[in-house]
């Protein structure tokens, strides 16, 4: 199956996913796993999640399938310890700094559960992996049309977190440029979702762990505490570059991607104060 199809086989399966497949997910479900969870969404959300999602989970691990079959879909657990303590010292100081802004803190298990460690996992594992890993890596789109595709989907999705017109666009943008940011980190960190993962779940916990306000637009004393954030993953990058692995998003693959369905040696990230 050439590229051009494939490509129109990925966006047509997440299209079922994203916008029909709830049409198959049945009331009684919600019903019996709220009911499950006491309504925290504990085992609702995965549930819920895993249904919509599965066939494009299916058809980018089958259409895209390497000896490890994980590969496909950002899941090969090398490296894992290692990204995992580097993102954590990259959101270090974003932490103490909203620890200092903050007045309140929510340390509900449940909220942690949800609003964090699923959000995090999922869509990466989702709109990274999956979607913009399949038509990056495998299709030979570009970076910027394939993150584009990817974030502005994702971006759409936080919408409901501006209180009217103006806050929600702003919501959508800012939060397309962070699902780019974490397209550039899954290139960057082997085609794993690890590293963005733990960097997005670290950030949502900090960010319900002390109530900041202003949802994905966040307000100016939070957004300098979060760009350190930003600015230490992008070390981290770089630091791993100067060590000997290969840049994977470069100048020559911003539009079309000439090495796609190449997969390069995995690269071992060093457990590094660096980051």
């Amino acid at each position: 199956m050439n590229t051009i199809l494939k490509s129109l086989l990925v966006i047509a399966t997440f299209v079922f996913c994203h916008y029909i497949m709830k049409s198959f997910w049945g009331s009684e479900w919600t019903k019996i796993l709220t009911q499950a969870d006491a309504s925290t969404g504990v085992l609702f959300i995965p549930a819920k999640y895993l249904f919509l999602y599965a066939p494009l989970l299916v058809i980018t691990t089958l259409l895209f399938k390497r000896d490890n079959m994980l590969d496909a879909i950002g899941l090969n657990t090398e490296g894992f310890n290692n990204y995992t303590f580097a993102a954590l010292l990259c959101c270090i100081p974003m932490t103490l700094g909203y620890a200092y802004l903050s007045s309140n803190l929510n340390l509900s298990l449940s909220g942690l559960i949800t609003g964090s460690i699923y959000a995090g996992f999922f869509e990466e594992l989702i709109f990274r992996a999956a979607l913009f890993g399949a038509l990056y890596r495998f299709c030979r789109w570009g970076f910027i049309p394939a993150a584009l595709t990817s974030s502005v989907v994702f971006g759409v999705g936080h919408m409901y977190q501006g209180g009217d017109a103006i806050s929600a666009l702003m919501a959508v943008a800012i939060t397309t440029v962070a699902g780019t940011w974490f397209a550039w980190l899954y290139c960057e960190c082997g085609y794993k979702i690890w590293f963005p993962m733990w960097m997005h779940i670290f950030m949502n916990a900090a960010y319900g762990i002390f109530s900041m306000s202003g949802g994905a637009v966040g307000d100016l004393h939070g957004n300098v505490y979060k760009a350190t954030a930003i600015v230490l993953s992008i070390v981290y990058v770089e630091a791993l570059i100067r060590r000997g692995k290969k840049r994977e998003v470069t100048m020559a693959s911003l539009f079309i991607n000439t090495s796609a369905s190449t997969l390069n040696p995995p690269f071992k990230p060093q457990m590094t104060a660096e980051a």
